[in-house]
């Protein structure tokens, strides 16, 4: 029989092991929905299966994300490990609240130097670096190829390949569909009103204009911004080419001939009646430029296992893994981008077409860089916008009183 004190320490011994043995736990925050949240839920069941670290998703809708998680670390309840939008980076940079994840850099295995220059540009400050982009998309250019067809008119695609494709050449394009056809011919927003960034921005930048000047000042009212307002104008009110604030036509319903979007959203289109293809934006006077849109991975300061968090990062942002995330969000990586496995990747997209209108734009793309007081300022601009698209509206007049409105924030 053992003796009490025995028992004792053999007991203590025992649950000394067992608690060695329990897996830490490692939250991880997203807004990722469908496949591409199986897909991360498969890759945390990977990592635990091989880490003992126990990684528990935690979704959020991405209308919600940001606010969410900064009253989870206000609140002292932050996660370890999560995702990021590119709008909300420098807050969170300027807040103290992301962990510097700049040693990857010495990992060679890890390969840093694959992912693109420019994709890394807005997570760097002061020679740290805060976070990996795992999606590093420019918009595109849907296109209507049965509208154009009953349009008689030569597509984006070819039009782009003849050097043509600028804004004047968009507009008259869009014009012919609703004349010849009586479809809308062109939205370059969401439908959704507070999406106006998707899109829009694109067409401010290649006009000289956009949101912020490169002090943070607010742009909206410069002459570049102006430009690219009157055409939209133009084209809502003057020729009925672009669909108005409030109407719901959407590219998939077959009655758009062109909208901007992600090549994501050719995922919408797997049951569309009609043939179509991508091209990429017009180019404007100052040049072709798309919206480069941007998440990334983060480790959070106030998370409780730091160590764990950084090498959940570096597992996720590993070329095998981005290499399975990739059908999912154009990758930052250039080994995968150039790759032909990813290029023909997409079986409603021809790689040549792929290539065009994505991989060949992303040198020329632009992510948008906002300020700490992004939504405070999102909201003013989103209003502001409600009186810019109407029938006569005094462009300049708002747009002065929007830029003041943003500055003093």
């Amino acid at each position: 029989m053992m003796r009490r004190p025995a028992l004792y320490t053999f007991l203590a011994s025992m649950l000394a092991v067992a608690s060695s043995a329990q897996a830490t736990e490692l939250r991880f925050s997203t807004w990722a929905g469908g496949d591409g949240l199986a897909l991360l839920q498969q890759l945390a069941r990977e990592y635990t299966a091989k880490t003992n670290v126990d990684v528990r998703i935690e979704v959020t809708p991405f209308a919600d994300y940001s606010r969410k998680l900064a009253v989870q670390i206000a609140s002292g309840d932050a996660p370890d490990v999560g995702w990021l939008s590119e709008r909300d980076v420098p807050t969170f940079i300027a807040s103290g609240n992301l962990v510097n994840v700049a040693s990857l850099g010495k990992v060679a295995a890890f390969g840093l130097s694959d992912f693109t220059t420019s994709s890394l540009s807005l997570w760097k400050r002061n020679g740290n670096l805060y976070g990996l982009p795992f999606s590093n998309s420019p918009l595109v250019l849907f296109y209507n190829k049965d509208l154009f067809a009953q349009a008689k008119i030569t597509d984006p695609l070819a039009q782009y390949a003849r050097g043509q494709w600028d804004y004047a050449a968009f507009q008259k394009s869009a014009l012919a569909i609703k004349t010849k056809t009586g479809s809308s011919g062109a939205r370059v927003m969401r439908v959704d009103p507070k999406a106006w960034a998707g899109g829009l921005l694109a067409v401010l930048w290649s006009h000289g204009g956009g949101v912020y000047d490169s002090n943070q000042k607010c742009n909206l009212n410069s002459a570049g911004s102006l430009r690219a307002f009157n055409l939209m104008q133009e084209m809502m009110f003057k020729d009925g080419s672009m669909p108005r604030p409030g109407d719901q036509t959407s590219f998939e319903g077959g009655k758009l001939g062109m909208y901007y979007d992600n090549v994501s959203y050719a995922g919408q289109l797997k049951d569309a009646k009609f043939k179509w293809g991508v091209a990429p934006l017009p180019k404007g006077p100052t040049g072709r430029i798309s919206q480069l849109g941007q998440a990334g991975y983060v480790a959070f300061s106030k998370g409780r296992n730091q160590a764990e968090a950084l090498a959940f990062l570096q597992f996720l942002a590993s070329r095998e893994n981005m290499n399975r995330t990739a059908k999912f969000f154009p990758p930052p990586r250039q080994s995968i981008l150039k790759s032909s496995a990813y290029l023909g990747s997409n079986p409603a997209i021809p790689a040549s077409m792929l290539k065009t209108a994505l991989t060949s734009q992303i040198a020329s793309a632009r992510v948008l860089q906002t300020t700490t007081d992004w939504l405070k300022a999102n909201d003013v601009i989103t209003s502001s916008l409600d009186r810019v698209f109407q029938p006569g509206a005094d462009l300049r007049s708002i747009l002065d009183t929007t830029c003041r409105t943003v500055d003093r924030l």
